[in-house]
């Protein structure tokens, strides 16, 4: 029991440590103010990461070895739903209050779980549950206090089954890394997401292409070593914790951007706001010491 808490405390510091530099990518484009579109901004991320790790790839002493995979399909299927679900994100939030399919959009923690005891028959104790209900409030609580459940027309209900479709596939993505991370090597993994991905996305990115200053095409293809490190948190928080232990995790990203907007953007943080944080934190600090 002790060798699990520990185990779970470590998987949710690296998972911890990814959702930051996550985070930092989901605002890049703010940050740019480039008017870049999110799909062009994540397939620059993916052809980053590619080159990079074919780069690294020539570091390696036996290279077919390497990229040696008994699971093609899982590889591409993991890249295909993280693409996919951030693209229906990120039409969701184009077509509807972008607060409000955020909030749809937290559903992927829970979907998580669900699917880790479904698909993976992960034991989820009672005070997990409680924990992972707990981080779920408090991200809600911090997007309703930004108006994620005021507005909502009937024209949004098309595009909040898509923002929840995309939840279902980014949950189904940490299930499918806990998948190959049982069998695969993690540069394998890193490589071949980052090489589905890039094929997967290099259309709907370019049929959204914005011309953008050079300095700032280099800054996004530089999102791709920032997202490996980020990757490669994320594979050794699966490897130590279970998906349901770590799929909550995700519900960090709110107090990530409420850090970052209050440096960058001066958007203060309000009463609910911490509120939230502090559900968020409480919940995520019970999976952490949670036991098997």
């Amino acid at each position: 029991m002790q060798v699990q808490a520990a185990s779970n405390l470590t998987g949710v510091l690296w998972a911890l440590a990814g959702m930051g530099l996550f985070s930092f990518i989901y605002i890049s484009g703010k940050l740019s103010e480039t008017g870049a579109s999110a799909l062009q901004i994540m397939w620059l991320r993916y052809v980053g990461g590619f080159v990079t790790m074919a780069l690294a790839l020539w570091t390696q002493r036996d290279i077919a070895r390497t990229l040696s995979t008994t699971q093609p399909v899982l590889h591409a299927c993991r890249a295909a739903a993280g693409g996919i679900g951030g693209v229906a994100a990120i039409f969701a939030a184009a077509h509807m209050p972008v607060a409000s399919a955020s909030a749809i959009g937290l559903m992927d923690g829970l979907l998580t779980v669900l699917l880790g005891v479904i698909v993976l028959r992960e034991h989820v104790s009672p005070r997990q549950w409680m924990a992972t209900i707990m981080s779920l409030t408090g991200a809600m609580t911090v997007v309703g206090s930004q108006g994620a459940f005021s507005v909502w027309g009937t024209d949004s209900a098309g595009p909040a089954l898509i923002a929840l479709l995309g939840a279902l596939l980014v949950a189904l993505e940490s299930i499918l890394i806990k998948a190959l991370v049982r069998a695969e090597s993690t540069f394998t993994v890193l490589f071949y997401v980052n090489f589905f991905g890039s094929l997967i996305l290099a259309w709907p990115g370019l049929a959204n292409w914005h011309g953008i200053p050079v300095q700032w095409l280099l800054a996004f293809l530089m999102l791709g070593p920032v997202a490996i490190l980020a990757q490669y948190c994320n594979i050794n928080a699966f490897r130590r914790a279970n998906a349901s232990v770590v799929g909550p995790i995700r519900y960090s990203w709110v107090l990530y951007g409420a850090a970052f907007g209050m440096l960058f953007f001066d958007e203060p943080i309000t009463l609910p706001t911490g509120l939230g944080i502090t559900l968020v934190l409480v919940g995520g600090g019970w999976l952490a010491t949670s036991k098997a």
